[in-house]
């Protein structure tokens, strides 16, 4: 016999023995004329009959060739190829490429790069450009008997900048552990909450538990994923390039060969002076007007890494009190009872 999960044979027995347990108490209710036994019997005898179909709709759902498992996997894309548990649900699959991967994925059959990928392609540059215009304000010179210091002008452009990558490293950490959510989900949502969630159904103490953690293994594995492949649906036709950072980043650099090898000397004429002044002007004006462009993108990778997954997470929690309500529970999570 193939087990579909761990835990499958155990929820098996557990079901064979309640069914049997529950019918010699309403046998010995009937016998002995006891109604309160009958009762208990009965509706133990019906609860075990439950979670017998429970168990096997479950399987025929879930497992890998199952009814919900294929639905899942033709709704999410299926270019993304994915080994080991990940490789049991598509739109888990997807999702964690999405997020974390570098390879650019597949939407409506037009590639689009993953958030991880455009997160790392600007926050890369941007890093690099923020060292740079920082050096260079960091400069003090000498015109005859005046000092003169370029951070008042480029100041706008190192605020900006420092805006920009502590946008994307926190964007960068959001990923990361979002990632790993997703294979939390998959390590154990088949393998561990699903038998844990069946067995304790399993007895009249934890059956209200047990059937809150099969809604929420149900939300987490079908679910949530899904909400990934929505949203990645979503906001594929708004995906930016990021080109307009590496002009930047070459222009900045230029700049400082051409500051550094201006300032050699110890006093600097005024007309030179000038001229390097008026070379760090045009650049905050070609970066001000750049970064325009580049901060839109990094509203859309923020809103793609915060905003959306904080929907999935609404969308989740809703589907699982639901559910919990279908299986007889009660699933409340406090304050976010509101959605």
């Amino acid at each position: 016999m193939v087990v579909p999960f761990q835990g499958y044979e155990i929820a098996v027995g557990l079901v064979s023995i309640m069914i049997a347990v529950s019918g010699m108490i309403l046998g010995i209710g009937i016998a002995v004329g006891d109604r309160r036994l009958k009762e208990i019997g009965r509706d133990e005898l019906y609860q075990s009959i439950i979670n017998g179909v429970l168990v096997g709709a479950l399987f025929a759902a879930l497992v890998p060739g199952g009814i919900v498992n294929n639905l899942v996997n033709s709704l999410a894309p299926s270019s993304v190829q994915c080994s080991g548990v990940m490789s049991a649900n598509y739109a888990i699959c997807f999702a964690s490429n999405f997020l974390t991967g570098l390879i650019p994925v597949s939407i409506g059959g037009h590639l689009y790069p993953t958030l991880m990928d455009s997160t790392l392609g600007l926050l890369v540059p941007a890093a690099a450009i923020y060292g740079t215009v920082s050096f260079i304000a960091s400069i003090k010179v000498t015109a005859v008997f005046v000092s003169f210091g370029f951070g008042t002008l480029l100041q706008p452009v190192v605020s900006m900048l420092g805006y920009v990558i502590e946008a994307l490293s926190f964007t960068l950490a959001s990923l990361e552990i979002q990632g790993v959510l997703l294979y939390f989900v998959a390590a154990t949502s088949l393998t561990a909450l699903l038998p844990i969630g069946l067995i304790l159904r399993s007895f009249y103490f934890t059956r209200r538990l047990g059937g809150t953690i099969i809604a929420i293994t149900i939300a987490l594995f079908v679910v949530f994923p899904l909400t990934y492949v929505m949203d990645a649906q979503l906001v594929s036709a708004y995906s930016a390039g990021t080109s307009g950072i590496g002009s930047i980043s070459s222009t900045a650099n230029s700049l400082k060969e051409s500051v550094g090898g201006s300032l050699m000397s110890a006093n600097v004429p005024a007309n030179v002076l000038a001229g390097i002044s008026s070379g760090i002007t045009s650049f905050v004006s070609m970066v001000e007007g750049d970064l325009s462009g580049i901060m839109n993108v990094v509203a859309m990778v923020v809103v793609e890494a915060f905003f959306l997954p904080l929907f999935s997470i609404m969308l989740t929690i809703v589907s699982a009190r639901e559910i919990a309500r279908i299986l007889g529970s009660e699933l409340s999570f406090g304050k976010f009872d509101m959605f």
